[in-house]
């Protein structure tokens, strides 16, 4: 699947704002496609802000630890944010193409500790998408 000239352009305005080059651009742009043509915009969003939550409670408990007393509770919602967006990315991508769902799917939801590992840098990179809308009170076009 091919990015319209739009998402290509939103995509770079979020790599301007956050100074940082996507790795996972095209995957990320085919997400903004499938979810503006299929009305499914509200799970785009959704996507996003689970991102950006996992992204930020993976980074704690990479430094506190999962076992500690303290992240106990942080450590349960960031399973919980996990498995919705590996069900988000399922939904977003169920009725596209088999290249496309392909793209998604295998790599990125299959919640394998490599496959975790590919989700959270995915993550990472919805954050910054996430960090722009609401910074810069944008829209996706």
């Amino acid at each position: 699947m091919t990015t319209s000239p739009e998402t290509e352009s939103f995509l770079s305005a979020v790599e301007q704002y956050s100074r940082k080059k996507f790795r996972y651009r095209n995957e990320i742009g085919v997400l903004i496609e499938i979810a503006e043509h299929s009305g499914r915009r509200p799970l785009l969003d959704d996507l996003t802000f689970y991102s950006k939550f996992a992204t930020h409670a993976s980074r704690i408990l990479k430094s506190a630890g999962h076992g500690s007393t303290e992240t106990v509770k942080l450590s349960a919602e960031f399973q919980d944010a996990i498995e919705k967006i590996s069900t988000i990315l399922r939904v977003l991508v169920k009725d596209a193409d088999p290249e496309t769902r392909d793209l998604v799917i295998p790599r990125f939801a299959s919640l394998s500790p490599e496959g975790l590992g590919l989700l959270l840098a995915l993550c990472e990179e919805l954050s910054w998408v996430k960090n722009y809308t609401l910074d810069a009170g944008r829209a996706h076009r």
